[in-house]
């Protein structure tokens, strides 16, 4: 899979989540164009950047359980630049302001809003 497709499927989920539109997993891995198990896969992707993500059978959706942000880069710029991968925060930081966030998977970042 491409590194832009995996972005966008990240973005989806996000903005599904937040909505709190996500219907139940099969629901939700259809509206990704993806299979079930692979959307449990990247809930635990999501899971591993700090997201608190739980399902509730009231609402039959997917919700953060914390104030989550997903942050790819600094989209109001236009060049396109990769990265090198980076272990440290302050290091991700600087390299997501110098570039549109796209880059290498490493610098994907996802903070708390706490």
């Amino acid at each position: 899979m491409s590194l832009l497709k995996y972005v966008d499927r990240l973005r989806r989920m996000d903005d599904l989540i937040r909505r709190k539109a996500t219907g139940c997993a099969s629901d939700f891995a259809r509206k990704l164009g993806i299979s079930r198990s692979m959307l449990m896969e990247n809930l635990r992707e999501m899971k591993e950047l700090g997201a608190q993500i739980c399902y509730c059978t009231r609402t039959c959706s997917y919700y953060y359980v914390n104030e989550f942000n997903l942050l790819i880069g600094d989209t109001s710029k236009n060049k396109l630049k990769g990265g090198a991968q980076r272990t440290d925060i302050e290091k991700r930081n600087r390299i997501l302001g110098q570039s549109n966030g796209i880059g290498h998977p490493a610098n994907i970042l996802a903070l708390p809003s706490w």
